[in-house]
């Protein structure tokens, strides 16, 4: 007997089967110079739209975003979850369905200040957010 797989197979398989993306998110007691941030993930299904939002920081994606759900219809280009946390706070874990058509995930964090404040993630692996006191960071999570 021959066994073949592959990542796309795998992602959908684990998603019939009711499978979740788990974010867990570590909130700094000065995160964001100790003030609210928002954080939004997004799941990009059409390639040219993730080539796109990969050259943009988060003030210009929160401030665009919108538009793009009107250039991109329902879930054509891309879905995404937002939250909203205070420094200190304590987050329970968060679990998103998985989607295999996935092309790429991005975090935008509402930062103050200037930087990209934008991170690129495999949308079918678990990730650890440590939101700090003036950027942030994303990691597999263990």
């Amino acid at each position: 007997m021959i066994l073949t797989a592959s990542c796309g197979l795998g992602v959908r398989m684990r998603s019939l089967m009711g499978k979740k993306l788990v974010v867990k998110v570590d909130m700094s007691e000065r995160a964001n110079n100790n003030t609210a941030t928002a954080l939004e993930l997004v799941f990009v299904y059409d390639e040219a739209l993730l080539k796109e939002l990969m050259k943009i920081p988060a003030a210009e994606w929160f401030q665009k975003k919108e538009q793009f759900n009107r250039d991109y219809p329902g879930d054509t280009g891309f879905e995404s979850w937002q939250w909203e946390w205070v420094p200190g706070q304590n987050i329970s874990i968060i679990k998103i369905p998985l989607r295999p058509r996935a092309k790429g995930g991005i975090i935008f964090a509402g930062y103050h200040g200037p930087g990209p404040f934008r991170a690129r993630i495999d949308p079918h692996e678990s990730v650890e957010i440590k939101l700090l006191e003036k950027d942030f960071i994303v990691k597999p999570l263990e």
